[in-house]
């Protein structure tokens, strides 16, 4: 990933990445688990995931247009909490039918929802590299 561009297009290409870990992980379940219901459960977990991905970077696109229209700080996080509890009530609840219904399983869920998680400890663990490589290269 190239941080000298512009946050967009790091933000569409870390999109991208998140986008294609899923699907990875989605087809390593396939062979993994060999079970419907797994599955299923990873599908729930990369969507959920993404989804709320995309809920996070709308709800930063509008914090800033809120800040530089000259919204008071308080207000903004006032409405930035409501509207995330919101949706993690709404998430728990959709997952706890799931869950009720015995349609999806908590661990591969779990493991659905970690895309994000792993894509940011992989940009981290790229980013340590490109800061390290070039150090190393000068000692020798």
């Amino acid at each position: 990933m190239n941080f000298s561009q512009p946050p967009e297009k790091v933000l569409r290409e870390f999109e991208l990445r998140n986008l294609v870990l899923g699907l990875g992980l989605l087809l390593v379940s396939v062979v993994a688990f060999r079970e419907p219901r797994a599955v299923f459960s990873v599908l729930i977990g990369v969507g959920v995931s993404l989804g709320l991905f995309q809920f996070l970077k709308r709800d930063g696109r509008e914090i800033a247009a809120k800040a530089l229209a000259g919204v008071p700080h308080g207000r903004i996080l006032l409405v930035f909490l409501f509207k995330f509890y919101l949706r993690l009530l709404a998430v728990g609840l959709f997952l706890g039918v799931l869950f009720a219904l015995r349609l999806a399983h908590p661990i591969p869920v779990t493991l659905g929802l970690s895309v994000v998680v792993f894509q940011l400890f992989l940009w981290l663990i790229e980013l340590a590299f490109k800061k390290i490589s070039p150090a190393i290269a000068l000692r020798r």
